[in-house]
């Protein structure tokens, strides 16, 4: 197994932050890693997205996933890939933390050919932490003009 998590504060509470990573549809808008995302939230739906990460040439690689775990206002994890060959669980959970939210951000890789793409996991973090720093943007923009 291969483990990505990434952790930040967000200035707003968990259910404005909710707000912006349960609208898919404006992904586009705001997310440099995720650019594309369809599909509903519902557990077992399969989603589609459309994903930048960095060392892949400013290209997006399409991928399907199915939503496995969701509660609003909390978070949600869905899962794609191969099973036993090489299968991703991406995670983002929320919890409150003061007046704002702790954003844990992550993906679990498994299978056999996870030691042979190791490498190129391990350079996925940077676009992790960018959608954190993203979203965190976006959410002060949505709580400013809520205001």
């Amino acid at each position: 197994m291969y483990s990505i998590r990434t952790e930040t504060f967000i200035d707003a509470p968990p259910g404005v932050v909710w707000g912006v990573l349960a609208d898919f549809a404006s992904y586009p808008a705001w997310n440099p890693l995720m650019v594309e995302a369809r599909g509903e939230l519902r557990v077992g739906a399969r989603l589609a997205f459309k994903v930048r990460l960095p060392g892949m040439g400013g290209r997006a690689q399409a991928l399907k996933a199915t939503l496995v775990a969701m509660e609003p206002g909390r978070g949600l994890e869905w899962a794609g890939g191969v099973p036993g060959v090489l299968l991703g669980r991406h995670s983002l959970w929320l919890s409150p933390d003061g007046a704002g939210t702790r954003l844990v951000h992550g993906e679990d890789f498994t299978g056999v050919a996870v030691w042979l793409v190791r490498w190129k996991l391990a350079t996925f973090r940077p676009g992790y932490e960018e959608m954190n720093r993203a979203l965190a943007e976006r959410v002060r923009g949505v709580a400013s003009s809520a205001a």
